[in-house]
């Protein structure tokens, strides 16, 4: 449906009550769209579609108003009552109730029975088949007068100038006021639940005043809502009217009593007419305030005395009401757009404190920002649980009960968000703690749900002031007791416990912000994860062809097991192993050539080196060739990758080999060593034997008291310009690098190792300023070497730097050294190329 237009459908869907004793516990199902009847100071002529229309129902206020009674008109042509002309343009006229967005008016004279003619305004519907005309008596001309005009210039400026919506609204209502001559005007608009509120009021002095009364939902029930979707104004002239019966009862098209939802004069519910008298309304005018196709308010009217609107000021009602509700909404459209840009621009600073894999220090970082999380979303108290970290800032339930809290809310999110206002109501164990936590919003941070962040606000008791106690509606009738609309409208109060203060729509679009942006850091760490994929297959492709290399010019007997089965072997192990060939090996059991002793401690190592808790072993035992006695050997096994599965390579001799043998097999030894503990592209230390090597000089320190720094260094961007180079160039790349460092790192007595694609690290016994001194020393160095990062910008392959020094003696373990190196170099990253960042271990 367009913006301002009406929903011009019947009103035809519904479980009705037809028939049966309407009060408070049915109203929902009162079929007022059916009345039988309209008000009486307007008639109705439901007429045929054809070129000459007939009339098949009128209502009996025909009598009064034309001279006719209504069963004489039925069945006459309309154009005894209109003329001939008059009756063909009503009859060409095609008003589609689903098409139409505004009502059609026409000047009707009519030829009354006495002979005298009479203009009447008519307004023109189709209902089921039938066109229905509504008439009422003409008092003013039609065309718009210059009272019109000063009041919609009126109008407009004082709702431009407004500042606020209360403000705008208020306008509104004083403006109404002066020109529909009212005794009192509110602005009544809808909450969720379809409770309404006066948020303006304009009155009579002396009057009681409603401002700031809430009604309950039942005072307009869902199909009254849905007649004000389907005509901008409805007005009751006089409460006391005496209902104008629609002759006959039945629609002869559908057999059944004929439609009105497009009607404006139709009758009034009876319990709504009960209703207003309680209030002591005689009159009363109230225009729908719609937006979108929803209705989300009303301009009411009261009057204390009958009272009649024309058509022309009722015309410009509806025009202003459009002209208003759209206004308001824009308003709060703008108001609600400037809350969201600052609350997604405050989440967008909060998410970088995410990024990152150093949990201790995120939560650090967190802790510092405590104030800004809880202002985020106007939240009293906040949970974060960050890699199975969980902290608690402000007023919040326990731990133990976040927690439960977290699985809970987890199992109801959707798209990894839920929020609740009411808790306690929702889940049984919160209404304990609801001092802290009457409502709560949730934002996973992990697919998994485990990592999340919780705001909680308190309880908020709210003073509801009713219009009237709601509950008071039990009234003695002939016939016993019945509900009935309540007689009492004084203010009523009501407390109302275990809610927060809404969340508002505007706050919890940060939720969406901190998604994207936490789904784009995923995806960030997804394509890097992928990369180092990449470059870890390619080292293991790389150092598989060097192990097969090896194998194949060995002159030392030497196998692969994978999985204890043997999957190649050269010449010289099938003949140790008494086989005729290599390929009768493939598929063997390892461990079933030696002995019972042998297999248990051969089958422990071959455990370990699968398991990478070791790289290399050594074992002397007993082997048990085919078709020969036993023989002792001795047995090199190294841990590699084979085909994609963890394996031993394994090179053996005979204890009692001749010198030659024992030369060649400490010369392989040698070899497959540094293969296993090497980068098969720079030849430094890989990350394994990196991580050994920390561990092992860590005791010397430790008792020296000696500080100790590492110092990572990245090569920026490496990934564009490998994608621009190729993986050759990148190697190339990675090897001028690595060259670089080594000249450096054998100057400063520093260790030099690559721990992944493009990442180095060097250790140092030294302090804080010498690791500095040759941070910035190693980023100079690099860009003079001058590697083109490619051809358009003329720029060169830059590095970044992370330092961190600690003094072991201090109790700190080695890994928190290198997550200190490693947080320091992300700091020096997120700041840019070329740049440099140091962090002490935690």
């Amino acid at each position: 449906m367009e913006e301002g237009t009406l929903d011009r459908t019947l009103l035809d869907e519904g479980e009705y009550e037809h028939g049966a004793q309407i009060d408070l516990t049915n109203c929902d199902k009162e079929p007022i769209h059916i009345p039988g009847s309209i008000q009486p100071h307007g008639a109705l002529l439901a007429v045929t579609r054809d070129e000459r229309p007939l009339i098949v129902q009128a209502s009996r206020s025909t009598l009064e108003l034309f001279g006719y009674p209504a069963e004489e008109l039925i069945g006459q042509p309309l154009e005894r009552l209109v003329g001939q002309d008059k009756a063909e343009q009503i009859a060409s006229t095609d008003p589609d109730a689903t098409m139409t967005a505004d009502l059609h008016y026409v000047a009707v004279p009519v030829s009354r029975a006495d002979g005298s003619r009479m203009t009447f305004t008519g307004i023109v519907h189709v209902s089921e088949g039938l066109l229905i005309l509504e008439l009422e008596p003409c008092e003013e001309e039609l065309g718009p007068s210059l009272h019109d005009f000063q009041w919609i210039n009126t109008f407009f400026s004082r709702i431009k100038q407004a500042s606020s919506r209360i403000e705008a609204s208020q306008a509104a209502a004083e403006q109404v006021k002066e020109m529909l001559g009212y005794d009192r005007v509110m602005i009544y608009e809808f909450d969720a639940d379809w409770n309404g509120k006066v948020i303006a009021e304009a009155k009579e002095e002396g009057l009681e005043p409603f401002l700031g009364h809430h009604y309950p939902a039942s005072d307009i029930p869902k199909q009254a809502r849905a007649l004000y979707l389907r005509n901008w104004l409805r007005t009751i002239v006089d409460v006391r009217y005496e209902p104008s019966a629609i002759v006959p009862t039945v629609q002869p098209l559908t057999g059944k009593p004929l439609n009105l939802s497009l009607s404006s004069l139709r009758s009034v519910s009876p319990l709504h007419i009960e209703y207003l008298g309680n209030m002591g309304v005689a009159a009363t005018t109230t225009i729908s305030l719609i937006h979108d196709g929803e209705l989300w308010g009303l301009i009411t009217c009261h009057h204390y005395s009958p009272k009649y609107v024309p058509h022309r000021v009722r015309s410009l009602c509806n025009f202003l009401g459009a002209f208003f509700s759209n206004e308001l909404y824009q308003r709060q459209q703008l108001e609600e757009y400037e809350r969201t840009l600052s609350t997604r621009s405050a989440a967008s600073r909060l998410t970088g404190l995410f990024a990152g894999g150093n949990a201790l220090r995120t939560m650090q970082k967190v802790e510092q920002s405590q104030r800004q999380l809880l202002e985020l979303l106007g939240a009293s108290g906040a949970a974060v649980c960050f890699r199975d970290k969980l902290q608690l800032f402000g007023r919040t339930p326990t731990a133990s009960q976040v927690r439960e809290l977290a699985g809970w809310m987890g199992a109801q999110s959707a798209d990894y968000a839920y929020h609740t206002s009411r808790l306690g109501q929702e889940y049984a164990p919160a209404a304990a703690y609801a001092d802290k936590a009457a409502g709560a919003v949730f934002l996973a941070l992990s697919p998994g749900l485990q990592h999340y962040i919780l705001w909680f606000r308190p309880e908020q008791v709210e003073v509801v002031e009713w219009a009237g106690d709601p509950a008071k509606a039990v009234i003695q009738a002939d016939d016993g007791l019945r509900l009935s609309p309540r007689k009492s409208f004084e203010k009523w109060r009501e407390v109302i416990k275990g809610k927060s203060e809404p969340w508002k729509e505007s706050e919890l679009s940060a939720l969406q912000e901190l998604k994207s942006i936490v789904q784009r850091e995923t995806e960030h760490q997804l394509v890097q994860a992928e990369e180092q994929a990449l470059q870890n297959a390619r080292v293991l492709r790389d150092n598989e062809n060097r192990y097969l290399q090896l194998m194949e010019y060995s002159p030392v007997p030497f196998l692969t097991v994978t999985g204890g089965r043997v999957v190649y072997a050269n010449g010289q192990a099938a003949e140790l192993l008494g086989c005729k060939s290599a390929r009768e090996l493939e598929g063997a059991g390892f461990l079933d050539f030696f002995d019972e002793q042998g297999r248990g401690e051969l089958g422990a190592r071959l455990d370990s080196l699968g398991e990478n808790v070791a790289l290399l072993d050594s074992y002397r035992g007993t082997f048990l060739p085919k078709g020969s006695g036993p023989v002792e050997l001795d047995l090199t096994l190294a841990s590699v990758i084979h085909g994609g599965e963890p394996s031993a390579m394994v090179i053996a001799k005979e204890v009692k080999a001749e010198p030659e043998q024992k030369e060649n097999f400490s010369h392989i030894a040698s070899q497959l060593e540094s293969y296993v503990t090497s980068d098969s592209l720079t030849d430094l230390p890989s990350r394994l034997t990196f991580e050994r090597d920390l561990e092992a000089d860590w005791d010397e320190p430790e008792r020296t008291g000696e500080p100790l720094s590492l110092l990572l260094v990245d090569i920026d961007d490496f990934r564009s310009y490998n994608a621009l180079h190729g993986f050759r160039g990148g190697d190339l790349c990675l090897q001028w690098v690595a060259d670089a460092l080594g000249v450096i790192s054998k100057q400063h007595g520093a260790y030099l190792a690559r721990i992944t694609g493009d990442t180095f690290v060097l250790k140092l016994r030294e302090d804080e300023e010498a690791a500095a001194r040759l941070a910035e020393e190693i980023r100079s160095s690099v860009l003079s070497l001058q590697i083109p990062r490619d051809g358009a910008s003329g720029g060169f392959i830059s590095v970044g730097t992370g330092a961190a020094t600690a003094r072991p003696a201090d109790g700190q373990a080695s890994a928190q050294l290198l997550q200190a190196a490693q947080e320091a170099l992300r700091q020096a990253k997120a700041a840019g190329t070329g740049r440099g960042a140091s962090a002490s271990p935690q």
